[in-house]
């Protein structure tokens, strides 16, 4: 039999309705994820766990409201690639250097930096009001780990997706793309709105920057590019008081992943608490290009190592990169 050929119509409908289930699928990980680690993990072994899980989620899936983060992964574009940095950890170099490349060491050094901090404040605040283009990667470098328990949660999610993983339950939370080599997800801003995506959340817009010189740790200018390394941020918050939240809203606070916790468990919060966490961004570096003073595009990148994630019932850890860049400014 011949295949079945869709209107234009009808795809655009089946793309909807797949996507649909993904979110559902989504909701359906984040209330495993809870029952196998109260369950599975401190009351009772692998095998009773599971029918626990299979069971409790059945007749749980419609009680979760949506939760925005996680179902937006999916138009893709493409951006420079990033893998060939390697593992994140937090090797970082953060203090070492207070010179910049294009200037000897001292005074020289000092003014340049100086100048550079001025440069993209102002051409930043002059584009973030613009028209743009937005592109994003962020990809895991080191496997999600929360001990005993990360065999035991992707024995579930397979039975559900075989070809899904803790990583990618995870990495739907984070907005992970895939890896250092996948396109990058993309959108156009318009008004300071996304206009493919519009539920995407606001910490993904362009922000116009608060640098200090005091941020940098490396600044190099190679004609209308500047190259600015930052220092490293551990457990920022945003709240103006760190280099990172100086240049992005991108990255992900201890208060908002409880609450992406809790919001994705719905009724089903109680069994699953955020009890505190240990995150450390390194590696944070601005590549942007300005011509008389109007910016041409700008991409902020950094590595972010999960030390410590503490569950009410286990802990996790992984490491993870992130890299937006915002381009065609009009």
């Amino acid at each position: 039999m011949a295949k079945k050929v869709l209107t234009p119509e009808q795809a655009e409908i089946k793309a909807l309705k797949k996507a649909k289930r993904s979110q559902n699928w989504t909701k359906f990980w984040a209330i495993a994820l809870a029952l196998v680690l109260t369950i599975g993990v401190v009351f009772l072994g692998q095998s009773a766990a599971k029918d626990a899980v299979a069971e409790a989620v059945n007749g749980s899936n419609t009680q979760t409201g949506d939760t925005g983060s996680t179902g937006s992964t999916g138009d893709t574009g493409s951006t420079g690639d990033i893998g060939s940095t390697g593992d994140t950890g937090s090797t970082g170099d953060t203090g070492s250097t207070g010179s910049t490349g294009s200037t000897g060491g001292g005074a020289g050094a000092a003014n340049a930096t100086a100048d550079a901090v001025k440069v993209l404040n102002t051409a930043t605040a002059k584009a973030a009001k613009s028209n743009y283009k937005w592109e994003r990667k962020c990809y895991l470098t080191s496997p999600i780990d929360v001990g005993n328990a990360t065999g035991t949660l992707n024995d579930i999610i397979h039975k559900v997706d075989e070809n899904a993983s803790l990583d990618s339950v995870v990495g739907g939370f984070l907005g992970v793309t895939g890896g250092p080599n996948d396109p990058a997800w993309d959108d156009e801003v318009k008004g300071g709105k996304f206009t493919k995506n519009p539920k995407l959340k606001s910490d993904y817009l362009m922000k116009a920057f608060a640098l200090t010189e005091s941020d940098v740790t490396n600044c190099q200018v190679n004609g209308n590019t500047y190259t600015l390394t930052l220092k490293n941020c551990s457990n920022p918050q945003k709240d103006n008081g760190n280099a990172l939240h100086h240049v992005t809203n991108d990255f992900i606070t201890f208060s908002e992943v409880q609450k992406g916790v809790a919001d994705a468990l719905g009724s089903l919060s109680f069994l699953l608490k955020v009890k505190s966490a240990d995150v450390e961004f390194s590696k944070i570096t601005v590549v942007a290009e300005v011509d008389n003073g109007n910016l041409k595009s700008v991409q902020i990148s950094y590595f972010m190592d999960v030390k410590s994630l503490e569950l009410s019932v286990a802990t996790g850890k992984g490491k993870g990169v992130v890299e937006c860049k915002y381009s065609n400014f009009a």
